[in-house]
């Protein structure tokens, strides 16, 4: 499994297109901040494995914001 979604977004596409391009990653990003809001406190990550998540969530949300602009 992949842990980022790439995003081939054209300048040539329309809008349908565009929508249909960002909604897995979409979903990806409600699924990973569920599983972070589910965490326990009592078993937290180390602080490299948190960033590594934080970056990911990053990405996504600028490919997004990319491919919508």
């Amino acid at each position: 499994m992949k842990s980022v979604i790439d995003l081939e977004i054209k300048t040539d596409m329309t809008a349908e297109q565009k929508l249909e391009q960002i909604a897995y990653p979409v979903e990806n990003l409600q699924l990973m901040l569920s599983a972070l809001t589910k965490m326990h406190l009592d078993h937290p990550l180390p602080g490299d494995e948190l960033t590594a998540l934080l970056n990911i969530l990053h990405k996504q949300v600028l490919d997004i914001q990319r491919s919508i602009n």
